[in-house]
């Protein structure tokens, strides 16, 4: 009897250091299964927003990975075409004096900060804005700032085949009606961001508290043009 006893705590305590490697298995998370997700939202984005908004809104770290790159991907890119423009400069420059070359590099280096800070300016405006409004509705700052970013995605496309507008006129052409069609496209993407974080499903206000929201962001676009900051 004792013996029996003895085998079956030997078989409890097996059991038991089993258990969590079982839990650990169920846990690891697929690369490939990550990719498909991925590939599922951004094509979801474009064929119903308004979902894949609150989706975004609900489970905000379900999307961190994809928010984090999307923001330093467009970060990174319009640093590297303000590096590619100073360059460019250089290539036809003249400086008849020490003076003017330190001046000009000062100017690079300004517009190298610049091309890293607006990005983020532009989220955190945006988000912040739409914040104040929000009133008994609140969302979580950084909650509102994920959806942003999402509803950015268009542009952080357009800056990424706007690096290739430096290889000749013809494709420059290409680049600019590229970026001007994801610029629409993002500006509805936001309408539907605004609408999914008021939780508004009444268009006629959301259109309205969209149109209140960017006539504030363009008034602050506006002021920043005096401090040559193009946002």
């Amino acid at each position: 009897m004792e013996e029996n006893n003895e085998q079956q705590n030997q078989t409890n305590v097996e059991e038991i250091k089993n258990e969590p490697e079982k839990k650990v298995e169920t846990k690891t998370a697929s690369p490939k299964k990550d990719f498909s997700d991925a590939k599922k939202f951004f094509t979801n984005i474009f064929k119903t927003p308004y979902s894949e908004m609150k989706k975004v809104i609900d489970k905000p770290k379900a999307f961190l990975v994809i928010t984090l790159t999307a923001f330093i991907t467009w970060v990174v890119v319009e640093c590297i075409d303000a590096i590619i423009g100073i360059f460019r400069s250089y290539s036809y420059s003249y400086y008849p004096n020490l003076m003017s070359y330190i001046s000009s590099s000062f100017s690079d280096m300004f517009s190298v900060i610049k091309a890293l800070i607006i990005p983020v300016i532009i989220v955190a405006l945006l988000s912040f804005i739409i914040y104040l409004l929000m009133q008994n509705k609140k969302k979580h700052y950084m909650t509102i700032v994920s959806t942003i970013i999402v509803a950015k995605i268009p542009v952080v496309l357009a800056s990424i085949l706007s690096l290739f507008s430096s290889i000749s006129s013809e494709v420059s052409k290409i680049t600019s009606s590229f970026s001007g069609f994801c610029s629409v496209v993002s500006t509805v993407l936001v309408y539907f961001a605004i609408k999914a974080l008021f939780s508004e499903e009444d268009d006629n206000k959301a259109i309205k508290t969209f149109f209140i929201t960017m006539a504030i962001y363009y008034g602050i676009a506006l002021v920043l043009k005096f401090f040559n900051l193009y946002i």
